[in-house]
């Protein structure tokens, strides 16, 4: 096989798996984690079996199909984002509870103080897309827990749960699910090591939660 071959298909072939994991599906730390791995394992081929010219060549190509992927997958992401407000917010959670079901809905509370709320409802609203309410005058600890009290009711035990993380300094993430509209509502809470809570300066004053954050 000619050199330039060698180096074209290498370089063809670093740009196809990239793209590949790109549209797999996977999880964006995941996918940079493929990219990372394949990458290093074709440009070993590559050192090892082609011409010296043909490492530098392939690896440009590489990181320009890597830095393309990810600005790719970005703007994917960043399309999957709707930014609402607190009365949006409401509806759309009562969407999901009028919903026949199955049905599912997760709300958590980013570290910038920006409430994330995920709903499973119908075709309008697949899996995937997400709302955010920005910081403003209503306490994002607040909006979370009173899905927990209309959801599962006031003595659910998840309410401690959760406040008991929120003095620890992590703001765990709330799913609530059912299989259909004749059955009860199940919620559990999601740990992720990135969902931390927002300093005081990034959330309003709230007499219910500052007490509990200064604990």
């Amino acid at each position: 096989m000619p050199d330039w071959l060698f180096a074209v298909l290498a370089a063809a072939a670093v740009v196809l798996c990239t793209r590949s994991i790109r549209v797999s599906g996977a999880g964006l730390r995941l996918a940079v984690l493929y990219v990372v791995v394949m990458n290093a394992l074709m440009l070993w081929v590559v050192w090892k079996n082609g011409p010296s010219w043909s490492l530098p060549a392939v690896g440009a190509v590489s990181l320009v199909a890597a830095v393309y992927n990810l600005l790719a997958a970005l703007r994917t992401t960043m399309g999957r984002i709707q930014r609402i407000g607190v009365p949006v917010f409401r509806t759309l959670v009562r969407r999901v509870a009028d919903a026949r079901g199955p049905q599912a809905m997760g709300v958590c509370v980013l570290f910038s103080g920006i409430v994330v709320l995920t709903a499973f409802t119908d075709d309008e609203h697949p899996e995937g897309v997400q709302f955010h309410v920005l910081p403003g005058q209503d306490c994002p600890f607040c909006l979370l827990e009173d899905q927990i009290r209309d959801f599962l009711g006031e003595a659910d035990p998840l309410l401690d749960e959760y406040r008991g993380h929120l003095r620890t300094g992590s703001s765990r993430h709330l799913l609530v699910r059912r299989a259909s509209a004749a059955e009860p509502w199940a919620g559990r809470l999601r740990d992720r090591a990135y969902y931390r809570v927002p300093s005081a300066a990034r959330r309003p004053p709230c007499p219910v939660h500052d007490p509990l954050l200064a604990a």
